[in-house]
């Protein structure tokens, strides 16, 4: 009687380890495909917030530079004084060494706004923005803008940096790029203060 149970406990344990085996070989398949979307969403996650640092810095220094100065048609960044050539230095020295935007198909989009009583009253230097590689403009119209500003805020003027990247998956595998595309188009912004595009005042205002 004692060799019988030991033989039937025997051949239940092997059957639930054979069980659990199957439903393990079955599962498998899905839980790779998790797995590999979290890695490939964790490569993107890490290019995304470099170029956010990168809009952030080129915003930040564009704040204290002058977007209405005429070109000085000097190439060289440390003597250049034109707001347009210094942003897109320091935004591309901000990325280095991890990413490179690629003229082909990256962009960088530079807006400045004056804001007169929550209203803004001029976008230079025009609706689309300023485009380092004329491949995107601006995401943000006037009114976009003006619906983030408080109305009564003082008369200021405001400069917005935009980084348009194109994330190829370094995976690529075929069940990720079945349902999103290749490459991933990440877009980055940040909002700085600028008082060289501040509004004028009126005579008597």
């Amino acid at each position: 009687m004692m060799k019988a149970w030991v033989r039937k406990l025997w051949a239940r344990r092997r059957g639930a380890r054979g069980q659990s085996m199957v439903e393990f070989l079955v599962m498998l398949p899905v839980l790779l495909i998790m797995m590999s979307g979290l890695i490939e969403f964790g490569f993107l996650l890490n290019y995304y917030l470099d170029i956010i640092d990168g809009a952030r810095d080129g915003a930040r220094f564009a704040a204290n530079v002058d977007p209405l100065e005429p070109d000085d048609f000097i190439l060289d960044c440390s003597n250049s004084t034109y707001f347009y050539r210094l942003v897109p230095c320091v935004v591309t020295q901000a990325l280095e060494p991890q990413i490179t935007l690629d003229p082909a198909r990256d962009d960088l989009v530079i807006s400045a706004f004056s804001v007169g009583g929550g209203v803004v009253t001029a976008r230079f230097p025009d609706a689309d923005g300023w485009s380092l590689n004329s491949h995107y403009t601006s995401r943000f119209t006037s009114a976009d803008l003006q619906a983030m500003l408080d109305p009564s805020a003082p008369n200021t003027g405001v400069v917005l940096v935009e980084i348009f990247f194109n994330y190829d998956m370094i995976l690529g595998l075929p069940w990720i790029t079945a349902f999103i595309d290749n490459p991933v188009v990440l877009h980055a912004y940040t909002i700085m203060p600028n008082t060289f595009v501040e509004p004028t005042r009126t005579p008597g205002g």
